[in-house]
């Protein structure tokens, strides 16, 4: 529950980010704060809900049917904390974790160069936006029940 709501945040920090960052190419300079804190706020939202995935898998929270499913008490730590990425969902949040980390370094970096932050991070959130699509809860399951 938890994770599905911070991966909801995330997804939609993450669009808004995208359009608050064009809005700001296009000229509405008030834009440009707001896309930074939705940037961050879907960096935050997607570590935490990366966090909280490893935190269950490491203490056989086997409640939930991803745990239930790619791991077991008798993996080695390490084989354990590779369940991570076991599954589709944990492929994919792993690489939103990627993103979003390479992200805030790219957006630091970015911002020090003038008009390129606005070009550079409107492309790489609506990017970081159609990665969380495929593990957003609600989205996954009304795509998933149309295609079944």
């Amino acid at each position: 529950m938890i994770g599905n709501i911070l991966i909801s945040i995330a997804f939609i920090g993450a669009v808004f980010s995208a359009v608050m960052y064009f809005l700001n190419y296009r000229g509405y300079q008030n834009a440009l704060n707001l896309a930074r804190i939705a940037f961050h706020t879907m960096a935050t939202s997607t570590i935490l809900a990366s966090v909280f995935l490893l935190y269950l898998i490491l203490t056989h929270q086997f409640q939930y049917k991803y745990v239930y499913s790619y791991s077991d008490t008798s993996l080695p730590l390490g084989l354990l904390i590779s369940t991570f990425y076991a599954g589709q969902e944990g492929s994919f949040l792993l690489w939103a974790l990627w993103m979003s980390i390479i992200g805030v370094i790219l957006q630091q970096y970015t911002s020090v160069r003038g008009d390129l932050e606005p070009r550079v991070m409107a492309v790489y959130s609506l990017v970081q936006s159609f990665l969380l699509l495929m593990i957003t809860p609600l989205v996954k399951k009304s795509f998933c029940s149309y295609l079944l």
